[in-house]
């Protein structure tokens, strides 16, 4: 194909990579893995680099180059946090896939039957079957929450009260079960009191937890107290403990101080650029948005949800040439999807160009009834 100069895409790569992943064919995989690389396709595409795990995990059982494809990926989906939880759990690196999951959980995703899937396996190990027992009733109540208008944590509670050793993977579980429900965030900070009182420090993932809690209750009190322990503790400077004080300042309407915890991120990520810009948003001060819009381009690039929070920003002041410097970049970053397009079509309307929205509409090849 390349001999004839017919270059390759993405999924023509994704396509040849899986199948370099079993068999004697590991080495054609590392020599594409190297011109994917140059191409840039890597830095860009989910699929690819979901690929590049297999080839890693499955080829080579190599978890150490599939984790540094999967830290490099800068946008990670519930897709890529399963795929690589499953494999750690295949090969046996069973603490390893129940630590990917917490921080999975920690940054916001909900796990699906896949991902408790391969959790649950890595659960198999001694000394973990206790959280295992928890986790699967958590997954349980999560169908229940499914079906139903409010969730019910009882279940987990039967499971987790009687547990004679409690370590902080079962408190966090517990806790972080409490927020993804959607309705217990005060229970999950009682829950965080008792743990205090006992042996087991939390950890990252806790405290991850425990700020988003206080960011839905709006409650600054508890959460700048669960702030100073992890200060405390060493672990504020962590991005997802970070980034969940961001997010806590900014549901609070106190963008002042969630721009401070910003600024002390000494890693700043995708995910934390996209926190402080929706927060802007969110709470109408576009320009200070928009002000980080370079900056974030030019250190981590920009994802499809930033460009939203960011079109949500320029329609939120009716800020119309913003707004179209920002579909400029959508189109040439090629993230044209339903999504974005109707935050366009809101954002023209709202920026009294009627004419614009009228042509985004006209040009999008999936029309629902939110469009």
């Amino acid at each position: 194909m390349v001999e004839f100069g017919e270059y390759p895409n993405q999924l023509c790569f994704s396509a040849v990579i899986q199948a370099c992943c079993s068999g004697e064919m590991g080495w054609v995989g590392l020599v594409i893995f190297e011109f994917v690389n140059k191409t840039g396709y890597f830095e860009s595409d989910i699929c690819v680099g979901c690929a590049l795990i297999d080839l890693f995990a499955k080829g080579f059982g190599d978890l150490r180059s599939a984790k540094k494809v999967f830290d490099r990926m800068p946008v990670r989906n519930l897709v890529t946090w399963t795929l690589m939880i499953t494999r750690f759990s295949q090969l046996a690196a069973s603490r390893d896939a129940v630590g990917l999951f917490m921080e999975m959980v920690s940054e916001g995703f909900v796990p699906d039957r896949f991902t408790f899937s391969g959790v649950l396996s890595a659960c198999a190990e001694p000394g973990l079957s206790l959280l295992g027992r928890q986790l699967h009733v958590w997954w349980r109540c999560m169908q229940k929450v499914r079906w139903m208008d409010h969730g019910s944590m009882d279940d987990s509670r039967k499971v987790f009260d009687p547990m004679v050793n409690h370590n902080v993977m079962s408190w966090t579980a517990i806790i972080t079960g409490y927020v993804q429900s959607g309705h217990y965030d005060m229970e999950a900070i009682k829950l965080y009191s008792r743990m205090i009182n006992g042996p087991v420090k939390p950890n990252h993932f806790t405290f991850s937890s425990l700020l988003k809690a206080c960011g839905n209750l709006s409650n600054l009190v508890i959460g700048k107290q669960i702030c100073n322990h992890a200060v405390k503790l060493g672990l504020a400077s962590v991005n997802c403990v970070a980034n969940s004080l961001i997010s806590m300042y900014a549901k609070s309407g106190r963008m002042e101080e969630a721009r401070k915890a910003f600024e002390l991120l000494f890693e700043k990520n995708l995910v934390s650029y996209y926190i402080i810009v929706d927060g802007y948003s969110k709470n109408l001060d576009s320009a200070e948005a928009f002000e980080l819009f370079s900056q974030i381009d030019s250190e981590v690039g920009v994802d499809a949800f930033t460009f939203a929070s960011l079109l949500s920003g320029a329609a939120s002041v009716g800020a119309v040439g913003k707004g179209e410097q920002i579909h400029a970049r959508v189109l040439k970053a090629g993230l044209v999807q339903p999504i974005r397009l109707q935050c366009l079509i809101s954002m023209y309307p709202r920026c009294g160009n009627i004419e614009a929205a009228f042509q985004v509409f006209e040009g999008m090849e999936d029309r629902n009834v939110i469009s």
